[in-house]
C-alpha cells in the first residue's frame, strides 16, 4: 500500500491543476482584502467614492464588522463555515477518482495491486494531504496579506487557532472517504461532485436534525459537516473558554468537540468499508 500511496502523491502533487487552483484561490483571498482596504482606509474610501464608486450602508457596517473580527476568525469563515475546502475537496477528489476509471488507469492499478483497500486508502490519504497543504498555504497566505494591507486586526489565539485548523482539516476526512463511496457508486465526476458538495455543507444532516428535532433529539453533531461548521467557535469567536473546555464542554447542538471528532472518524471507516465493498462488486471499468 505504501508504493501505491507514494505513486498518487506523485501523480497529483505533479498535476499543475493543482496549483493553478491554489493560485486562483490566493487572488481570490487577495482581491477580498483589497477590497476591505479599499471601505475600511478612509483615505482610499474618499478617493474611491470622489472617483465614481458607491458604497452603501451595508457596505460600511460590514467593514466594521471585519476590523472588529480576528484573523483566525477571517480564516476560519474562510476555509470551513464559509464552505471553500469542502467544496474544493468534493470537486477535486471526484474528478481524480472518477478519471481513474474513465481512463482505464484504475484497471492497471487493481492488476497490480487486486486489494481495492490499499487503492482506496492510499486516494484518501493523498486528497487528505493536498487538504492540509491548502489550508496551511491559505492560512499563511491570510496572514501575511492582513500584514502587507496594514489591518489591525490582531490573530488570535495562536493555539485555538491551531486547533481550528486542525480540527477543520480532520473533518475534511469523512467528508473525502464518502466522496469516494460516491465515485464508487456513480463514476461520474460532476454528480458526484455535486452530491458531496450538498452533504459536505450539511444538507443531509440539515434534514435529518430537523426532523429528528420535532421530538427534541439532535443528531447534526454526529455528522462530519457540525466539525466543519463548529470552526468559528473554535478559533474563539463564539467562545473564550480554555482549549480543555472546548474539547469537553457542551457546545452547539448540546454535544462535545471529542464525541464530533470520534463520530467523524467512525464515518471515516464506515465509508471506506462501503467503498471496498461496491469496488469489489462492481466493474472496475
Amino acid at each position: 500500500m505504501l508504493n501505491l500511496t507514494r505513486m498518487e502523491f506523485r501523480r497529483l502533487f505533479r498535476d499543475k491543476s493543482v496549483y493553478i487552483t491554489l493560485a486562483s484561490f490566493l487572488g481570490f483571498i487577495l482581491i477580498a482584502l483589497i477590497t476591505m482596504k479599499l471601505v475600511t482606509d478612509q483615505n482610499l474610501l474618499s478617493f474611491a467614492t470622489e472617483n465614481g464608486f458607491e458604497f452603501t450602508a451595508e457596505d460600511q457596517a460590514d467593514a466594521a464588522s471585519f476590523l472588529s473580527s480576528t484573523i483566525a476568525d477571517f480564516v476560519s469563515n474562510l476555509l470551513f463555515s464559509g464552505g471553500l475546502m469542502v467544496c474544493f475537496s468534493a470537486i477535486f477528489c471526484s474528478l481524480s477518482t472518477c478519471d481513474d476509471f474513465a481512463s482505464g488507469f484504475g484497471k492497471n492499478i487493481f492488476s497490480y495491486y487486486p486489494d481495492r483497500g490499499y487503492y482506496i486508502v492510499s486516494k484518501i490519504v493523498t486528497h487528505c494531504a493536498i487538504n492540509a497543504m491548502f489550508i496551511l498555504a491559505l492560512t499563511a497566505a491570510s496572514i501575511i496579506l492582513f500584514m502587507i494591507f496594514g489591518f489591525p486586526n490582531p490573530l488570535g489565539d495562536p493555539l485555538k487557532m491551531a486547533l481550528m485548523l486542525l480540527i477543520g482539516w480532520v473533518a475534511l476526512i469523512p467528508l473525502t472517504a464518502q466522496n469516494m463511496l460516491l465515485c464508487m457508486l456513480i463514476r461520474n465526476a460532476a454528480v458526484a461532485s455535486i452530491l458531496s458538495i450538498l452533504c459536505g455543507l450539511g444538507a443531509v444532516a440539515g434534514v435529518l436534525e430537523t426532523i429528528a428535532g420535532l421530538f427534541g433529539i439532535h443528531v447534526a453533531q454526529f455528522f462530519p459537516p457540525y466539525l466543519v461548521m463548529m470552526s468559528p467557535y473554535i478559533s474563539g469567536s463564539s467562545g473564550t473558554g480554555s482549549l480543555l473546555s472546548l474539547a469537553v464542554s457542551q457546545n452547539g447542538l448540546g454535544t462535545n468537540l471529542l464525541l464530533s471528532v470520534f463520530a467523524s472518524l467512525l464515518w471515516t471507516l464506515i465509508y471506506i468499508w462501503l467503498s471496498k465493498k461496491v469496488l469489489s462488486k462492481k466493474d472496475i471499468c
